[in-house]
């Protein structure tokens, strides 16, 4: 089929204004989109729409709700996603009953604080005090009723090293004792022993080899003694 000068221009003409009024819509949908984001960077990061309000506050026992949310200073009114999350865990971590602390944005308006609270090892007698002590030997509370069977220890000159050693002594012997340990007495982290509640002593030592002790002392128990000493777990005495 021939096509004519004057149809051949023509359909031409048809193609560019087709291609033009095409360029137009990929410009118009381009800026289109473009202002659609920065509407929405805008409400999100810089207006009150999506403002924090609301701070929520989960996993508590110790603490009360007030000290969680004056720790973590979220400034109520500033849009939600400006929040640092990152700085409200740390001052919320920094409070001493707590282990662990999730810090999470639920939109339009609320932080949400989960807080996993320190788990009591042993209460360490400390004059009249009764001082909290975790597994890793930190002191993150003071006072209050404590669960049945719950260790009370007797420590001199405690530090970090003390205090953990004895949380891991707790650990190993607690299983094997049970409701017959009256105290435990460390006076140096080689010195550590466990006055029972019929008045016998257990010589336990260091808190080295912990678990191999309370083995030991399970099977010693069975003689007739007042004193079991497992301090050196491979050559035990009693008398």
């Amino acid at each position: 089929m021939t096509t004519t000068p004057g149809e051949f221009k023509k359909a031409l003409q048809t193609k560019r204004r087709r291609q033009h009024r095409t360029r137009w819509i990929v410009l118009g949908s381009g800026f289109l989109v473009l202002l659609l984001a920065g509407i929405a960077t805008w409400l999100v990061w810089f207006s009150s729409v999506f403002a924090a309000t609301e701070v929520r506050v989960n996993g508590l026992s110790l603490l009360t709700e007030q000290q969680v949310t004056d720790a973590a200073a979220v400034e109520l009114g500033g849009p939600l996603a400006a929040q640092d999350v990152d700085a409200i865990r740390g001052r919320v971590a920094a409070l001493a009953p707590v282990a662990e602390v999730r810090v999470e944005r639920h939109f339009p308006h609320t932080i949400e604080i989960t807080v996993t609270e320190r788990t009591l090892a042993y209460v360490w007698m400390d004059g009249n005090a009764a001082r909290w002590v975790d597994a890793n030997g930190v002191v993150f509370h003071e006072g209050g009723e404590t669960a049945q069977g719950i260790v009370k220890a007797n420590i001199a000159a405690p530090d970090q090293r003390l205090l953990k050693d004895v949380a891991t002594v707790v650990s190993a012997v607690a299983p094997v004792l049970g409701d017959r340990i009256t105290l435990l007495q460390a006076s140096a982290v080689d010195r550590i022993e466990i006055q029972l509640s019929d008045g016998d002593t257990v010589v336990w030592g260091s808190a080295e080899q912990s678990q191999v002790k309370a083995q030991v002392l399970s099977v010693l128990l069975s003689q007739d003694a007042s004193v079991y000493d497992v301090s050196a777990p491979h050559a035990p005495t009693t008398r």
